[in-house]
């Protein structure tokens, strides 16, 4: 071999350095070869790579700055001694030449090869992944390659030659185009050396790769593994359609898909289970009586074929700091680039993050190095290096592991109740698999899907406006549909149901800005918020026109933008102009564009800062100067497309939002009743719109299997259920003498000539006070008196009603006015407050709502009202017809009976079962998407007083912002057990919870942290009395309303007049219920608009012992006392009050749960002050524009960003708690309440909160 004198491969390395060596590798990776020379003083790209370029080495008089730059004096020989060892580690060849040395004249050539004197070295873990390296050997005989039916095994034509390798075949198919053809070059790893590939194969280089998946790797067939470029991510279409797609018409009365379940038969199945320890309570029986029939739903049967087999596999590596969008781009990196998985990708289905299932083996034909060995008999853990995927300065192993056979048969078996060991089969893999399958099956050129349970029909939009006219709609509502796949009692079915969401348009920010504040409020504040958080794509290329550097204090004319895209640096048109790095994230705004500075720094061409060479432009200048753009609205504000610490200053006029980006937020007031008019439909709508639109999207054979995967058969017929119908609850009143029946046409009673059960005052005085627009001396104010005295005393709140003399008036809607006013008018009648204040509002202000409602229940111990004229009003106009006001005065009143500690009704059969029975219902209220960052969650708990049903205690605490577990229920029981105790003289024997709002993976902490705490009451309470602590039976039910399941009446007789839903009393408990735990679905309400949604109970526990038909009897009774309604609501009681208490104290933070503009300003502007703070303390180093971070600087901007949150919540914390604890000693202090313990002791002792 010709050899450069004293030149060996570790020589060359230490003569280039780092910085050369990494360059170099990054060339080869190149598809078209960008060192080659033609004359001239520009650099031409040729057709071949760097790899199989045979004139790398240009004449000394051709040798233009780019070449001098990268063959200096001195390293032309250590740069060429390394395309030596790269050449000749892909194509060795008998003369020990390398395609470089081969293109060159003998002279050159003897001065140019170079020998390779170093041993290969086992490569070392990449970051941040726990593996045992390995060298993968060739194995002495190629591997067997015996196909199994279904699968493809064709290779493409840029595959290797394993005849002669004895390595397995492995090839890369491109990452665009429809079909495998011929791809970029792909490194090699150093010092892997593949003897005897043939050079004259089309040519695709591969690397070899040790494991990185697992541990106890085991080299077994070995064979180079590829390597490929992360694809970029897909171009952007920002058309619209224009063609709006109708939505069907109400459907036909029709039977379904009749699944009608074996009682007996089922019921044998329960009765053998009943003694086996399950999680939850089993099933005992299905109930028998009373009324049966049959019912729709929106569940579809799914049939499986029993011959085939469903494997589930897991792509290792994929970095878990990459957002959704971008461990898809790994996996179809992957797919198009693996050619067993491309040539196989018709009998698969992948959820796009790191899961594919198929329905044909496809890990026999995995040509890759298996890294890991799996189970002996079933390979279930094996796991193949399977690509190495380049994202800019990171290489990224991939893996590829069987998971394991998708257990089809133990889910019929855990459906169909024949599984003997229910407890420990867990249903929730298979479904998972089955959905992923479905999410594959439901797409479609007319479809979006943003996740794999729910798809959106692209042409079935309606554009939000408002009614001011405006020109721009920036948000579209889109119809859409959710679906899953669940395990029932004797089913594997398919639930699909409607959800409709809001997107946004695709408009320029400026446009949205100018004209399409409407919809989000009048202030551009509003506009801000709203656009913060939304994704944009910048609509202009950075490079600038004459390929020239523009910075202003650049002096060197040849200073040029035209960089070599494989170069690092920020500033290529190839890196900053590709598909992904056009996508920001509004982060905030600043000032106008005009006056908008930052620090513009001057850089090398590998993006490393000149140093004293920075200036701060404006953005308009910027843009001016670096691309002779002249913005045409420069009095807009910039946008900020970096992070608060490190702003990235970009003009409204060239960020565009991408499509089919949902509106992630509350829907604005100013188009939510366009937007819930279209999403409320009647339920024969709703059924047409499931089976006719979005049952169409699942394309079905002739025969019923779903063309995307055959093995699968999808019934398009709703299913066809039982149902048993509850007998309407008797409304008990005036201490069980009067009742009232339910009318089953409209679901409701009504209170004419009615006394509550039980009304507790004997006088009542009330304050009022009127709002800005309400004259005090108007015909509303007069009318409000004479009905509000009137009810009081007919409906038995009261023998007495008197209104004080005194009319206040706000002149404003400031807590700050309201609090004032209070203060006034106590501090001049101290010796005569008001049981009830009562505020008259022109209509409805959710702000002095919450306002008022803080002053009266936290700062001065006052029970309070608040009434709207919009509501209160005659529809004629005529304030002076009482009985017009009849219905909203007597909804008025149960209010005033509840403030009184008195009691509406009941429902006849409560009190016998509650008669030793304490109920507690239970929710938590979260900060939503506009809260401010650190704020709280609220939890609630209510607990019932007497066993009628109708009085219950609150209590209310702060917990850990988006925690749901209450571990303080305990403690917060201590007042209500208490006072039940005191009330009966004894404790009580059983407990019956109600705990609504937690999913199904959050049973088991239920169990351990809420249910578990109970017992602490029960102490505190008996060492309180000085009692031992008795023994109790506790039984939880957990309470869903916000579900997917409907029910849709067969034909006209089953179905409430006027609005098309099932009759109320609806219960279902079979088909499409749990297989062994006990749960129902109840529906106890007549909706009053749309489709009726019945609630879901799950019985959590049942130490009671309490029959599953005296629960759901009990439950839809409780449904009926709800103290606010003369009509069965939708959610068991208990848990209805929890979620109205939690409400109550969002009303307490408002200013944090809601914020002004002046609060979410200032808190802004401190929160960026406090990440500016936290990333300039880091003190990273600066990072490159090509440099993507590693594990380690991923962990710690998380670490960052938890510091940031946990510096919000210290900021927020203390005066969140300040408003909330409002110590009511200073009012007693103060000598307006006196006996303020003792009024607060009472408030808290009534449903003030209702």
């Amino acid at each position: 071999m010709f050899e450069i004198p004293n030149m060996s491969l570790d020589t060359a390395r230490d003569e280039l350095g780092d910085g050369f060596a990494r360059r170099i590798d990054v060339d080869f990776k190149h598809s078209k070869c960008i060192w080659c020379k033609a004359g001239g003083t520009k650099t031409k790209k040729k057709n071949h790579s760097l790899m199989n370029c045979p004139t790398t080495k240009p004449a000394e008089n051709d040798q233009t700055s780019l070449s001098n730059e990268i063959f200096n004096a001195g390293k032309e020989g250590a740069a060429i001694a390394y395309i030596h060892q790269k050449q000749l580690s892909v194509y060795p060849r008998d003369d020990n030449a390398t395609t470089f040395s081969t293109g060159l004249s003998r002279p050159h050539a003897s001065n140019y090869t170079v020998s390779v004197k170093t041993a290969p070295a086992p490569p070392s873990a990449p970051s941040g992944l726990s593996f045992t390296p390995i060298i993968p050997v060739p194995s002495p005989q190629p591997p067997a390659s015996s196909a199994t039916q279904g699968v493809s095994s064709s290779i493409p034509s840029t595959s290797i030659d394993q005849s002669s390798s004895g390595f397995a075949s492995s090839s890369v198919v491109p990452t665009t185009g429809s079909t495998p053809a011929a791809t970029a070059p792909i490194s090699v790893i150093e010092n892997h050396i593949l003897p005897n590939m043939l050079s004259d194969q089309p040519h695709t280089e591969v690397a070899t790769q040790s494991s990185a998946f697992g541990l106890n790797a085991v080299a077994s067939v070995a064979s180079a593994v590829p390597t490929t470029n992360l694809q970029d991510a897909p171009v952007v279409n920002f058309g619209e359609l224009t063609r709006y797609n109708r939505a069907p018409g109400s459907s036909a009365y029709a039977n379904g898909n009749s699944d009608l379940v074996d009682t007996g038969e089922l019921n044998g199945e329960l009765e053998r289970l009943k003694d086996t320890a399950l999680q939850y309570p089993i099933r005992q029986s299905l109930r028998e009586r009373p009324k049966k029939g049959e019912v729709l739903t929106n569940y579809f049967k799914i049939s499986i074929d029993p011959q085939t087999t469903f494997y589930e596999y897991q792509v290792l590596g994929i970095p878990d700091s990459e957002s959704r969008a971008g461990k898809k781009r790994y996996m179809d990196t992957a797919i198009r680039n693996v050619p067993f998985l491309y040539s196989n990708r018709d009998v698969f289905a992948t959820d796009n993050v790191n899961t594919i299932v198929a329905w044909v083996n496809l890990h026999q034909h995995i040509p890759g190095v298996r890294v890991q060995s799996g189970d002996l008999m079933t390979d279930v853990g094996s796991t193949w290096a399977l690509l190495d995927i380049v994202d800019r300065d990171t290489t990224v192993p991939l893996g590829f592991q069987y998971l394991r056979p998708v257990d089809i048969f133990g889910l019929q078996q855990y459906s169909n109740t024949t599984r003997p060991d229910p407890f420990n089969h867990d249903p929730h893999p298979a479904e998972n698999a089955l959905n992923i399958i479905m999410t594959r099956c439901f797409a479609s050129s007319n479809t979006l899907q943003l996740n794999n349970h729910k798809f959106y029909v692209r042409n079935a939009y309606f554009d939000l406006k408002t009614n001011e006219g405006n020109a721009v709609a920036p948000l579209r509502a889109l119809r859409g549909y959710s679906y899953r796949v669940h395990s029932t009692l004797g089913n594997i079915l398919l639930n699909v149901s409607p959800a409709n969401s809001a997107f946004w348009r695709p408009l320029l920010v400026s446009q949205i800005y100018q004209n399409g504040s409407g919809p989000f409020g009048n202030s551009k504040d509003h506009v801000k918020r709203a656009l913060r958080g939304v994704r944009v794509y910048i609509d202009y290329s950075r490079e600038t026109k004459d390929k020239k550097c523009k910075h202003p204090k650049c002096n060197d004319p040849n200073c040029s933008t035209t960089i070599p895209p494989d170069k690092f640096s920020a500033r290529t048109s190839s890196n900053m102009d590709g598909q992904h790095a056009r996508i920001k994230t509004i982060r905030g705004f600043g000032k106008a564009c005009s006056e908008q500075t930052f620090l513009w720094e001057h850089k090398d061409v590998y993006g490393n800062i000149i140093t004293g060479q920075s200036v701060q432009p404006t953005v308009q200048e910027y843009q001016q100067r670096q691309y002779a753009r002249v913005l045409q609205h420069p009095g807009l504000p910039a946008v900020n497309g970096g992070t608060a610490g490190r702003p990235t200053w970009f003009a409204p006029e060239h960020l565009r939002i991408l499509p089919d980006q949902i509106y992630a937020k509350i829907i604005p007031d100013f188009v939510a009743n366009d937007f819930h008019r279209n999403a409320c439909r009647e339920p024969r709508e709703i059924r047409s719109r499931i089976e006719q639109e979005g049952l169409r999207h699942i394309p079905i054979t002739a025969t019923g299997q779903l063309e995307n995967c055959h093995p699968i058969s999808l019934d398009p017929r709703m299913l066809q259920i039982p149902f048993v119908h509850l007998n309407p609850a008797t409304i008990m009143y005036s201490s069980t003498t009067v009742t009232k029946t339910v009318n089953e046409n409209t679901g409701r009673w009504d209170l004419k000539e009615t006394q509550f059960f039980r009304g507790n005052a004997k006088s009542l005085k009330w304050l009022l006070i009127t709002g800005q627009g309400v004259d005090r001396n108007g015909k509303s104010v007069r009318a409000l008196t004479r009905n509000f005295d009137r009810k009081v005393k007919e409906t038995g709140v009261s023998r007495t009603s008197e209104r004080a003399d005194e009319v206040l008036s706000l002149s404003d809607d400031t807590e700050f006015t309201l609090k004032m006013m209070l203060e006034n008018y106590l501090g001049k009648n101290r010796e005569d407050v008001p049981d009830i204040v009562v505020l008259l509002l022109k209509t409805k202000d959710q702000h002095l709502y919450s306002s008022f409602k803080f002053l009266t229940d936290v700062v001065f111990i006052l029970q309070s009202i608040c009434v709207t004229e919009d509501k209160m009003r005659p529809k004629n106009l005529d304030w002076s017809n009482d009985s017009a006001l009849g219905q909203y005065m007597a909804n008025v009143a149960m209010k005033e009976n509840l403030k009184m500690a008195g009691i509406n009704h009941s429902a006849q059969g409560v009190e016998e079962q509650l008669e030793n029975t304490i109920v507690i219902g239970a929710d938590v209220t979260h900060p939503g998407s506009g809260a401010l960052q650190g704020t709280p969650s609220i939890a609630a708990i209510v607990s019932s007083l007497e066993a009628n049903g109708g009085r219950f205690r609150g209590n209310m605490r702060l917990q850990s912002a988006k925690q749901e577990i209450i571990p303080c229920l305990g403690d917060m029981l201590i007042e209500g057990l208490s006072e039940w105790c005191r009330l009966h003289r004894r404790f009580p024997e059983n407990v019956l919870y109600y705990r609504d709002g937690v999913s199904d993976t959050q049973y088991d902490e239920v169990i351990t942290k809420e249910l578990s705490t109970i017992k602490n009451a029960f102490i505190g309470v008996a060492k309180q009395f000085k009692k031992p602590v008795p023994e109790f039976k506790t039984t939880a039910v957990i309470v869903t309303k916000r579900h997917n399941t409907r029910f849709f009446p067969r034909q006209k007789d089953d179905e409430m007049r006027g609005n098309g839903n099932c009759k109320p009393g609806l219960l279902v408990e079979s088909s499409i219920t749990s297989p062994y735990y006990t749960d129902f679905y109840l529906q106890s309400h007549n909706a009053i608009k749309g489709t009726a949604r019945s609630s879901h109970y799950f019985v959590l526990q049942n130490e009671m012992g309490i029959e599953i038909s005296d629960l759901e009897d009990l439950t839809h009774n409780l449904c009926h006392t709800y103290v606010r309604a003369t009509t069965g609501v939708s959610y068991a009681s208990p848990a209805y009050y929890a979620d109205r208490l939690a409400e109550r104290g969002r009303c307490y933070l408002r200013e944090w749960f809601n914020p002004s503009n002046t609060k979410r300003n200032a808190y802004e502007t401190h929160c960026q002050q406090v990440e500016a703070d936290v990333e300039a303390a880091r003190n990273r180093p600066q990072r490159t524009g090509n440099h993507k971070k590693t594990p380690a600087e991923i962990q710690e901007d998380k670490a960052d960003r938890e510091q940031v949150l946990q510096q919000m919540r210290d900021y927020i914390w203390p005066v969140v708690e300040t408003r909330w604890n409002t110590p009511i000693h200073d009012l007693a202090e103060s000598g307006f309440r006196p006996n303020a313990k003792a009024k607060y002791d009472h408030l808290k002792g009534t449903m003030y909160w209702m």
